[in-house]
């Protein structure tokens, strides 16, 4: 989603990278958030348990914000063999990265497929990161390679956005993340959260799309299955004035909503296990 104010993405990554070196999930909450999407709380708790990763697998990489490009660059300096999958191709949206990073990430591996389908090449990774990504998969569809005005397949009103994602798509995506994960790696996700429905986004090219939103009983089924076990949840909300602030139970989410707006409202962030 849209970062609310133009001084989050620098802020944002400069304390993700400090979590990133110490391991210690620092994220940032208070009123100075307020404007600020879940990016302040999202990718410095992510960054922190990248801390001596060796292999990741990123889901999402060729659309990453700046803030979690430039985490995962960070990562890759540090010595992470860094590999990332998506539906779109990198070379094709080249123009949305910083010039002075577009050759750096260009060079980063990267299996042009969805994670759905995606089979192990070259052994297992001992993490996988998916960052404000899950709740798409289902709803974005690359769009002809011919098409040069957006990478997705999108409505121009609400009425034309996909909007029915294949109820089997979380289990599907577990399923390849154990595929793809050696026994005791890491599978990091973070989503937004509410009333557990898809909703309606509108994106920079002001076109229309759905995402999922997650409601308690679907955040359940995610991080409950039986190929992982949890090491450590979180959950965060967004008020107007008192900015971002942690939460100690999902229930305290479900009367957020995304709906039409430029960042999530409520996010929910897990690091789970494979068995």
């Amino acid at each position: 989603m849209t970062p609310g104010t133009t001084d989050e993405a620098p802020a944002v990554l400069a304390r993700a990278l400090d979590c990133l070196r110490s391991g210690i999930a620092d994220f940032m909450t208070g009123p100075q958030t307020a404007h600020y999407s879940e990016r302040c709380v999202e990718v410095p708790w992510t960054a922190a348990h990248l801390h001596g990763v060796s292999r990741l697998l990123d889901v999402g990489w060729a659309m990453s914000p700046p803030e979690w490009l430039g985490v995962l660059l960070a990562v890759e300096d540090r010595g992470t063999s860094l590999t990332g999958i998506d539906i779109i191709d990198p070379e094709r949206v080249r123009t949305r990265y910083p010039a002075d990073l577009v050759d750096r990430v260009l060079a980063v591996p990267v299996r042009v497929e969805s994670i759905l389908d995606a089979q192990p090449v070259d052994g297992l990774f001992d993490a996988i990161s998916c960052v404000s990504t899950l709740e798409h998969i289902g709803f974005d569809i690359a769009s002809p390679a011919d098409v040069t005005d957006t990478a997705f397949v999108r409505g121009k009103t609400p009425e034309e956005a996909i909007s029915v994602r294949d109820p089997q798509t979380d289990r599907r995506f577990l399923e390849a993340a154990a595929r793809l994960l050696e026994p005791g790696g890491s599978l990091l996700i973070s989503v937004p959260a509410g009333h557990g429905v898809p909703i309606l986004h509108r994106d920079s090219l002001g076109l229309f799309t759905h995402q999922f939103e997650y409601d308690e009983a679907s955040w359940r089924a995610l991080v409950d299955d039986e190929d992982f076990s949890v090491v450590e949840e979180a959950y965060f909300r967004h008020d107007e004035v008192e900015g971002w602030q942690p939460v100690t139970e999902f229930r305290q989410l479900t009367d957020q909503t995304s709906a039409l707006r430029p960042f999530a409202t409520g996010c929910a962030i897990v690091h789970l296990k494979r068995r």
